[in-house]
């Protein structure tokens, strides 16, 4: 598989055929629409992947404050115990579905910062982006790696029904 720089298309084979998957024809069905706030991009910055899941840039402390028990403020511990109900439950449905990984379980990494306090502030984000990006990490780790895509199967799935483009066999 190989994804686009700006991630407008993936390209990979299935059964010997090059296929070509546009963006928005995946997020058509996925049901996503695409937004111009992207995760990877606010954690990561624009680094080639992998990118290094205790990496990045740490979310500015009033936008994830919400998603910690109070008082919380500059300097406050970032732990998956500090934070509400609401968001460890959004933080353990994200660890077996968007961000699978296997090790560091009473970490909250700033990825996973970045994420739950998307979902607990309802700021959209392009999801899709999300999708392709763990994708491209986890590809670019290679076996080395902790990262996990145990639903690449349904995504291949919803990906074929994106009706991909086959390319010509010299491509």
């Amino acid at each position: 598989m190989w994804v686009s720089p700006d991630h407008s298309y993936i390209h990979y084979a299935l059964a010997r055929t090059d296929y070509k998957v546009i963006a928005q024809a995946a997020r058509e069905v996925l049901g996503l629409r695409a937004y111009p706030t992207r995760i990877h991009q606010l954690c990561y910055g624009n680094f080639e992947p992998p990118q290094c899941p205790h990496g990045g840039e740490v979310p500015p402390v009033d936008f994830v404050a919400p998603s910690f028990r109070l008082p919380f403020g500059e300097g406050s511990s970032r732990t998956v115990g500090d934070l509400t109900r609401p968001a460890r439950i959004l933080d353990f449905v994200l660890r077996k579905t968007l961000l699978p990984r296997t090790g560091y379980r009473d970490g909250f990494t700033w990825i996973q910062q970045w994420l739950v306090a998307h979902l607990i502030s309802k700021t959209p984000f392009d999801l899709w982006d999300l999708i392709v990006s763990e994708i491209e990490d986890t590809i670019s780790e290679s076996f080395r790696g902790r990262r996990q895509l145990p639903y690449a199967h349904w995504i291949t799935l919803l990906i074929l029904r994106a009706r991909p483009v086959p390319l010509p066999a010299h491509l």
